[in-house]
């Protein structure tokens, strides 16, 4: 898809640009967290093969203290629970995954570039970050639409898709795309709404955007489990 003047490019997208060009480091860092939450639910809701080696503990572990990073700078928990992780056999092996098993490498993958992104928590990290959560939503997307799969809520999600602002709409995208779009856009007014601080959100705001991720993730891993099933 090329961007025009009246259809944007989702992987060249000048308005997230200049969203993260307007957040300082802390900001950056939130909104690359929510990204990440927006794909957290086949990571806690689907089971990963037991020959990836992945010890749910240390999976917890990282989830939790990279939800706690506030600043985006340096952090020596979040660092440990990475290298715990990445002790698994999955991350010394050649893999080739099935449908489901490709949104969890690439959460998981999202997790490891933010922890290289931390300390500078560069514009460039940063929208590379949100677009592993756009590129997945557009991938379900396209999966579903060439698949010959029956997926359970399809008239619920094109009355959504129906009703949805024209400033999502203007993507061109499917149900997924368009709808992680409309989080993502909730996230980032809030973070660019919040000062700039170590404590960039009250915790009502974040229980709100985390819920929102999280209701919208919790659909994508549904539909994985789904094909997975089949």
């Amino acid at each position: 898809m090329s961007g025009t003047a009246s259809q944007p490019d989702w992987q060249n997208d000048e308005g997230l640009s200049a969203q993260v060009a307007a957040m300082g480091r802390g900001q950056r860092y939130q909104a690359a967290y929510f990204a990440l939450r927006r794909l957290r639910g086949p990571l806690v809701g689907m089971a990963m093969p037991e020959e990836w080696g992945v010890d749910p503990a240390a999976l917890a572990e990282l989830l939790r203290a990279g939800a706690d990073v506030a600043d985006g700078g340096s952090s020596a928990e979040f660092a440990r629970a990475v290298a715990a992780l990445t002790a698994a056999p999955l991350f010394e092996s050649e893999i080739e995954p099935e449908f489901a098993e490709s949104f969890q490498l690439e959460a998981l993958n999202g997790w490891l570039m933010l922890a290289d992104a931390l300390g500078e928590m560069s514009e460039a990290d940063t929208e590379r970050i949100i677009d592993v959560a756009r590129a997945m939503a557009v991938y379900l997307d396209d999966y579903m639409a060439g698949s010959l799969t029956e997926v359970a809520g399809e008239e619920t999600r094109e009355r959504w898709l129906a009703d949805v602002d024209e400033s999502l709409r203007v993507y061109g995208l499917g149900y997924f795309g368009t709808r992680n779009l409309a989080v993502e856009a909730e996230c980032h007014d809030a973070v660019l709404a919040a000062p700039a601080g170590a404590d960039l959100l009250t915790s009502a705001v974040r229980q709100r955007l985390e819920a929102s991720c999280d209701a919208y993730s919790d659909q994508l891993a549904a539909v994985l489990r789904g094909f997975a099933a089949q």
